[in-house]
């Protein structure tokens, strides 16, 4: 009799510690989502007042090298100018990812918006981020 509420004592400790430790880690992963998902707004925002001088300052270190910030302000000038203003912005959702294709494992985040635009009826906005020392940047941007 002793034995056996020794042996369900253990099995609820464990089980008590288990689901703890997943909550700590999917309050983690929750907590990563929600400030990559700041740092795209606020990056977005930057685009939204046509500020690409600024925005590339956002962009990963690490991949800054791919483009300089003039081929970057074009870029910008060419596929998001023309839309115009951005009139509402809504988060879709967003996701933690591990593995990227082309790039080293590590702490992305992708947030996906529904975006109407001036010039353009409501699209979807995907930001990519990397969790780097410096905080969250920017690694890819696309309109749908």
């Amino acid at each position: 009799m002793q034995r056996r509420l020794v042996v369900t004592l253990c099995t609820l400790l464990l089980l008590s510690v288990g689901c703890a430790s997943h909550k700590e880690a999917r309050n983690e992963k929750r907590a990563r989502e929600t400030a990559a998902r700041s740092a795209a707004e606020r990056w977005l925002t930057l685009l939204d007042q046509g500020d690409y001088h600024e925005a590339f300052e956002w962009e990963a270190q690490d991949f800054r090298m791919a483009r300089t910030q003039a081929q970057f302000v074009r870029y910008m000038q060419a596929r998001r100018a023309p839309f115009g203003k951005a009139l509402g912005r809504k988060v879709i959702g967003s996701a933690s990812i591990r593995k990227f294709v082309g790039v080293p494992e590590g702490n992305y985040v992708s947030v996906l918006f529904k975006t109407h635009f001036e010039k353009k009826a409501e699209t979807a906005e995907r930001v990519i981020l990397v969790e780097q020392e410096v905080g969250w940047r920017v690694l890819e941007y696309r309109i749908y």
